[in-house]
């Protein structure tokens, strides 16, 4: 006969099992490289759909099985520093690169029945983001990724298509 100690510690650990494969399977729905379709903001409280990196976005985001992320995003067809050297960038050619390019990395969980994956961010482009978690809604159907968050000023739609 096993002692109650034995069967708490039992079932805590099956507890623990379940929790890790429904992760598992959570993250499974996503692992993977996805390029960007589509990004829009529309603006608060006017409603304004706004394309921030044009019509034809491109980008990339990767949902890694070991819960690791990365996201890439920047407006296609940016004009050439002068320089090859990036230490020699001229302010406005920074100011340039830097207002038409999104990225960040970190780790993410996901939690597929309420519809949300989390971002928790560990380096950014845009430094404030360090250290935050941002939640975005997602919604898959098939190869169709699309993914929404908010801020006070704008609402985001984002839409990535899995790389086979």
């Amino acid at each position: 006969m096993k002692s109650p100690l034995a069967c708490l510690a039992l079932a805590l650990l099956a507890l623990g099992q379940v929790k890790q494969t429904q992760t598992t399977q959570d993250r499974n729905l996503i692992v993977g490289a996805w390029t960007l379709c589509s990004y829009e903001l529309r603006l608060k409280p006017s409603g304004t759909i706004t394309t921030p990196f044009g019509p034809h976005p491109v980008g990339r985001i990767l949902y890694e099985a070991n819960g690791q992320m990365s996201a890439q995003l920047m407006r296609p067809e940016m004009t050439a520093f002068a320089s090859d050297d990036p230490l020699r960038a001229t302010d406005e050619e920074a100011a340039l690169a830097w207002r038409n390019y999104i990225g960040y990395w970190g780790t993410y969980t996901i939690n597929a029945g309420a519809g949300i994956i989390t971002h928790h961010i560990e380096g950014a482009w845009l430094t404030n983001w360090v250290g935050q978690n941002q939640t975005r809604a997602f919604q898959l159907s098939g190869d169709s990724l699309s993914l929404d968050s908010d801020s006070a000023a704008w609402h985001a739609h984002l839409t990535w298509k899995r790389i086979r």
